[in-house]
């Protein structure tokens, strides 16, 4: 009597009926007759899949190699699978030397993805990174043309540029507009270095063609018809107008206005947040259920740590306490109070830090795309703005995938009211203090609070570059000044700036004698008058965030009121007349090189519940000396 053969075996098998498998070779685990767990599939055309089978077809984790015939080497994919078809996240190596990452979707690339192509990708002469559809790029995507110095930021359709863009160059030159065929077609805007300007209609790359306004740095502007490819000859027919001999067409301003032939921050990268919501569990953004995703995190984190631990030489310790940390799902239900609002604050940073995580994992994909953009030739002063939008974008975006884990957070501007103590306090007031009550310290829910710490640094020195771009005149003029007034003693400077004698410190602790002895300030002494606020402002250089910025300035703002009271033996109320020249003299003496990008980051980027308090007003007190220097008679 024959035996029943087990269920699940370990076995070698060639296939020999016509399909997919024809003549090829299976060794590995098979459950009920099928390929089933990790086996080796050989197909006799020398195609060889590796890795985990599912109900007779490779699904999981699997490596694929396929030889090209004409060029004589391999094709290779290593990544996720789904019934037989390359699904999910994975790598794919052409045998041309093209390599792809990023997302398939039924074999065919798909979402979000990113394809190196050129000569053993060591001078790699082009890189598009963006949104693919059934194999095609199609969607917002940024092509970096190595070879021509061309950088393209905008729509895609079927492989060509198709819709608004924006290309720079490695010359400086910037163009905004529409796209059609892979060229520039329609209406656009071009900038080069030195300002000039022409903006009306083109008929192909760098080619203008028909009606448009040149624009001269100097002002002048030539309106008419246009022909010819820009940096050439250009042949025109028209009309050359001299704005500034008459008056009154000097509210004319023809400064020409940017970003509005480009594709706006919130749909960029959609591919990206899309994939994000799909790994929790959700069809569209903000459509599924909250404890699902929280399921999908927990998931995601126990198998890719699985990954980790059979490779453990890629895990740092530090990585791996910070995963122990996330795999208990938090408590993300009830009303939100501050302790709980600080705990999703540090929940953030952690899961912000792994990119198993998916938000993690967003986050590396946007410091990525990011970097893509604005770095290298996309390293262009005009590019500033859209850099801002950009990030704020993200913001947003993060945040209401934040919000939809932690359904009871408060929207953007809400109020989660601080835990008060003095309940006793407040029962014995009589009811005719009752109006006078100041209002209950509270926290406004912000994205920038929550989100920037996490963000900002990652994407800081491409943002920081273009701020210093843009602000380079200004800075110069500034750091010029600086440097003359700072040859200037204490006093002398002091006496310069108009600071009231009764402020001007007349001895300081000698760091050399003996202690507690104090030493006249003698009118060769230098960099020593209020030093510890000037230290400390100094320090403005090394922070990341807006915030974070803002407390620098508080703190210097409190140094100097401390060695103001200590001058005086009393309390002091400042006011700004008193204040500014003082504040001004620790600004000039910190020597901060590029104040201007310091301080128009910080505007741009600053927590709006922050502008009107105190923090506002200390920063439009910063910003002021920053004018106030540029602008100094030197006499």
């Amino acid at each position: 009597q024959t035996s029943e053969p087990p269920i699940s075996r370990t076995a070698s098998y060639t296939f020999y009926k016509e399909g997919r498998l024809k003549e090829a070779t299976y060794e590995g685990r098979w459950v009920a007759g099928k390929p089933h767990g990790r086996g080796v599939l050989k197909w006799t055309d020398g195609r060889v899949y590796t890795g985990s089978f599912n109900n007779g077809l490779e699904d999981g984790l699997g490596e694929f190699v396929a030889p090209n015939k004409s060029l004589n080497k391999n094709d290779h994919y290593q990544g996720y699978w789904k019934d037989g078809k390359m699904h999910g996240l994975g790598s794919y190596r052409y045998a041309s030397g093209e390599v792809y990452d990023g997302c398939f979707q039924d074999g065919m690339r798909h979402g979000h993805g990113m394809l190196r192509s050129g000569k053993l990708n060591t001078s790699s002469p082009s890189v598009f990174i963006g949104q693919w559809l059934q194999d095609k790029k199609t969607g917002y995507g940024v092509f970096d043309d190595i070879t021509k110095g061309e950088k393209y930021m905008g729509m895609w359709q079927d492989h060509q540029r198709q819709g608004i863009g924006v290309v720079v160059t490695q010359f400086g030159l910037y163009y905004e507009g529409a796209f059609k065929d892979n060229k520039m077609m329609g209406t656009g805007i071009l900038l080069s270095e030195d300002d000039t300007t022409y903006e009306g209609e083109f008929s192909d790359d760098w080619t203008l063609s028909g009606k448009g306004v040149l624009t001269m740095a100097n002002g002048d502007y030539l309106e008419g018809s246009f022909s010819g490819e820009w940096g050439s000859g250009l042949k025109v027919t028209g009309s050359y107008f001299k704005p500034h001999l008459f008056d009154s067409d000097k509210d004319k301003n023809r400064a020409v206005k940017l970003g509005r032939l480009c594709v706006s921050a919130e749909e960029k990268w959609r591919a990206v947040f899309e994939e994000c919501w799909t790994h929790l569990g959700c069809e569209a953004p903000g459509r599924g259920e909250h404890r699902t995703a929280w399921e999908r995190i927990a998931e995601a984190l126990t198998t890719n740590r699985q990954h980790l631990l059979d490779s453990p030489e890629t895990l740092s310790l530090s990585h791996s306490r910070t995963l122990e940390g996330l795999e208990v799902v938090p408590d993300h239900e009830g009303p939100v109070t501050m302790e709980r609002y600080h705990f999703i604050r540090l929940y953030l940073l952690k899961a912000c830090d792994t990119p198993l995580h998916p938000l993690g994992r967003l986050l590396e994909t946007l410091v990525a795309v990011y970097r893509m953009t604005y770095v290298g030739v996309g390293a262009n002063r005009r590019l500033l703005q859209q850099a801002v939008n950009e990030i704020k974008s993200y913001l947003n975006r993060i945040f209401q995938i934040v919000r939809f884990l932690f359904p009871d957070l408060p929207a953007e501007g809400g109020v989660i009211p601080e835990p008060t103590e003095n309940l006793q306090d407040q029962k014995q007031q009589t009811p005719s203090d009752s109006p006078m009550e100041s209002p209950k310290p509270s926290r406004v829910v912000s994205s920038s609070a929550l989100l920037l710490p996490v963000l900002l640094p990652r994407l800081y020195p491409p943002l920081f570059t273009l701020y210093a771009l843009e602000k380079e005149k200004e800075d110069d003029v500034y750091w010029e000044c600086v440097l003359r007034l700072n040859k200037q003693p204490d006093l002398a400077l002091l006496a310069f700036l108009g600071v009231q004698q009764k402020f001007w410190p007349v001895s300081f602790p000698s760091s050399l004698s003996s202690l507690g002895e104090t030493q006249q300030v003698i009118s060769s002494t230098k960099d020593v008058c209020f030093a510890s606020a000037v230290e400390t402002l100094q320090q403005i250089s090394t922070t990341f965030t807006p915030s974070d910025k803002l407390q620098v300035i508080q703190i210097t703002f409190e140094e100097i009121t401390q060695e103001v009271q200590s001058l005086l033996k009393q309390d002091f109320l400042w006011s700004m007349d008193d204040l500014f020249p003082v504040f001004l003299y620790v600004v000039l003496r910190a020597r901060i090189r590029n104040l201007g990008s310091e301080v128009s980051l910080i505007e741009d980027l600053m927590d709006p519940c922050v502008q009107h308090g105190e923090h506002g007003i200390m920063f439009t007190t910063l910003k002021a000396c920053y004018y106030q220097i540029q602008h100094e008679k030197i006499t």
